[in-house]
């Protein structure tokens, strides 16, 4: 056993048997792989997926320790059968691994692995005889990051003979894909301990860590005493049925508040910060222009793949063998397409120069809904919002040359259905004209305001897709249940002191942020105008006029 010096948890223990695994290239990758994107407003966010993964194992541990000890201090005879050094070492690997597979920039980049990756076929060839492990993943394999990482984790642990473990249950932890059947729930709880709904340890680790090197702090989250409840109970329903469910000991549901407010308030109020939301906008579009890139420039070699962002990408031998440049895909080689490959173009000056980075106009939702109700009447509203979440995939800048680009696929599209074009691209042109023209309205409309207030015609939208919803709702709906004794066991949503606020229609619709030059604020903030309150008015008094 050998110790790391964590920041926030002191010594942390690693058995002997997890540094071959850290040591490897693919392991060692995720020191450069940033676990969030919200260093435009904490420079301090530094940490990275290593550290993580490590603080994920040293709760895992803890976590494992405490329900063991748990669920045989019961004496459960069903349980009397199963090998926990097996299940534990299994666990504390999945904990250890369970981000292995993350693309560049964490989360921004691992939808592009759908491209690359047939996740449930994948898997599937690892155990071509487990029909029922077929049949649990047809639903889903968890999130892409996720689906990668027990990829590429169970190739390590296989390279490496890890025979003593559990493959299957390795897997279905970190995709956190539960067993169907009725005699899974000791497997079921510990797949929940790493990937479940709210409460588990990967969750835990990235709001404390995140906490502490932003300096949100919202409150002490007593890992110790929810671990200490994990347990295995009788639950009696409505019809007097007995039924064993994992559990949480009474003195644990002080904590589960706690840390449901806790992430709450990361999701509120930095993850959906508009400037975060506009880094993480750049980095998106620089992780596509690096692959649309490499993908073209590479097209012989590659043959067929549709995507860069793939399991070879990743590993150690990556594409060398194919004459490519490339192993190990992480944050730095995005940055190096940017600074020596992609440059002197709108994203890569942004991406580097913050002065020439646009800035929100509001700054949280709150805000958006009180200037669209004072400024926007309820018809306008709602039909430049649709417009806005019809386009938003394929538009971001709203400037000259944008707008050029627009007005000429437009009149393409136009060509197509009046011209001499098969029938099969004149019907592809008519279903995609009224959203291109919605697109030109867009940047007419903006265009307008800039001329009329001597403005550069210089923005940009994001539209948010979700409205913040509390994780209480959440819990109002999980099946997580609350031991106040052995004979009185709840569910928890029967146990909470705080109730989610149900989200209005409207607000269910999502909203968008707008974005503008530090220049264009700055002229109209000189006339002593808010420039969010002139711009709604003028899409209120002109929307209906383009």
């Amino acid at each position: 056993m050998k110790q790391i010096k964590d920041p926030i948890y002191g010594y942390i223990n690693l058995e002997d048997f997890c540094f071959p695994l850290i040591d490897t290239a693919e392991f060692q990758r995720l020191r450069n792989i940033v676990q969030t994107g919200y260093q435009s407003l904490y420079p301090s966010a530094l940490h990275n997926r290593f550290v993580h993964s490590i603080g994920v194992y040293h709760l895992g541990t803890k976590a494992f320790k405490c329900f063991e000890k748990n669920v045989k201090e019961r004496n459960y005879n069903e349980y009397t059968h199963i090998n926990w050094d097996t299940y534990k070492k299994t666990f504390v690997l999945a904990c250890l691994l369970h981000d292995i597979g993350h693309s560049p920039f964490s989360h921004t980049g691992e939808e592009y692995y759908k491209k690359s990756t047939n996740f449930k076929e994948e898997l599937k060839n690892y155990f071509p005889n487990l029909h029922s492990f077929h049949e649990d993943i047809k639903t889903g394999t968890g999130k892409p990051h996720e689906a990668m990482s027990a990829i590429v984790g169970l190739d390590l642990l296989l390279l490496q003979k890890f025979d003593d473990i559990d493959k299957e249950l390795f897997v279905r932890s970190i995709i956190g894909v539960k067993y169907k059947t009725n005699d899974k729930l000791i497997e079921n709880t510990i797949i929940g301990m790493l990937n479940g709904s709210l409460i588990d340890v990967d969750k835990l680790d990235y709001l404390i860590r995140d906490s502490y090197v932003t300096g949100f702090n919202t409150m002490a989250l007593d890992v110790d005493r929810l671990f200490s409840g994990y347990v295995i109970s009788d639950y009696i329903d409505a019809s007097s049925a007995v039924k064993r469910v994992p559990a949480f000991k009474r003195g644990s549901l002080s904590v589960i508040e706690n840390v449901t407010f806790a992430n709450d308030l990361e999701r509120h109020w930095i993850q959906n910060n508009p400037t975060i939301l506009y880094d993480v906008k750049l980095i998106q579009l620089a992780i596509e222009n690096y692959d649309n890139y490499m993908v073209k420039t590479y097209k012989d070699k590659l043959g067929d793949e549709k995507s860069i962002l793939s399991k070879t990408a990743i590993s150690a031998i990556g594409y060398i063998k194919k004459g490519i440049n490339l192993s190990l895909l992480c944050d730095d080689d995005i940055i190096c397409f940017l600074k020596n490959i992609y440059r002197d173009n709108i994203i890569s000056n942004q991406f580097f120069d913050r002065q020439q980075r646009l800035k929100p106009i509001w700054k949280s939702e709150i805000e958006f809904k009180d200037l669209e109700k004072e400024q926007m009447g309820n018809s306008v509203a709602k039909s430049f919002k649709n417009t806005l979440r019809a386009i938003h995939e394929n538009t971001f800048y709203i400037n000259n040359e944008k707008k050029e680009q627009a007005i000429k696929e437009l009149e393409t599209l136009e060509k197509t259905i009046n011209g001499d074009s098969s029938n099969k691209s004149k019907e592809v042109a008519k279903n995609s004209l009224s959203s291109q023209q919605d697109v030109v309205k867009v940047f007419e409309i903006f265009d307008n305001f800039a001329k009329n207030n001597k403005l550069d015609n210089d923005f940009a939208f994001i539209f948010v897709k979700k409205h913040y919803e509390s994780n209480y709702a959440k819990l109002m709906n999980e099946e997580i249940y609350i031991e106040f004794n052995k004979n009185r066991v709840i569910k928890l949503k029967d146990a909470l002191s705080v109730e989610a606020i149900d989200a209005s229609d409207e607000e269910k619709t999502g909203y968008y942020y707008i974005y503008t030059s530090k220049h264009n604020i700055e002229i109209l903030k000189s006339q002593k105008i808010d420039i969010a309150n002139k711009l709604l008015s003028f899409i209120s008094e002109n929307w209906n006029k383009m």
